[in-house]
């Protein structure tokens, strides 16, 4: 009982009533091995891919879970009767009445001054820029 290469692929040793070797068997009857590439999950980069997707069974579950929560979520802020839609205002277009003599009062200002910030240290800077108090002046 001797070993030969096979003559074909000259690879794998066959017994000497054997024309060719299993895997040159397989190749010529078409049955070798696919050409196709495994594609990797593109969510996961470890799994293979589901036929038709981009992404491997588990990530495929993961997703549908992902949107069902999601549509449930609107159901759950969704309301159930139809409201009217919100009108949305430009604040171009609000108009604020002044008064007669068209001076904003001194107590008025200074409820605006309390909600905007504090102004004094603006208005200290713009005075020491004005009288040219700063670094290198002495």
């Amino acid at each position: 009982m001797a070993l030969r290469k096979c003559p074909r692929c000259e690879l794998n040793y066959i017994r000497e009533s054997e024309k060719y070797c299993e895997v040159c068997k397989r190749e010529m009857k078409g049955e070798g091995e696919s050409e196709e590439t495994v594609q990797i999950c593109v969510e996961c980069g470890e799994n293979p891919v589901v036929k038709g997707s981009e992404l491997c069974a588990i990530c495929l579950r993961e997703a549908r879970r992902q949107e069902k929560l999601a549509e449930a979520a609107e159901e759950i802020h969704a309301p159930d009767q139809i409201s009217m839609p919100i009108a949305t205002v430009a604040l171009d277009e609000i108009e604020v009445p002044l008064p007669a003599d068209g001076e904003i009062p001194e107590s008025e200002l200074d409820e605006i001054d309390k909600e905007l910030g504090d102004d004094e240290d603006e208005a200290a800077d713009e005075d020491e820029d004005e009288i040219g108090v700063g670094v290198g002046d002495d």
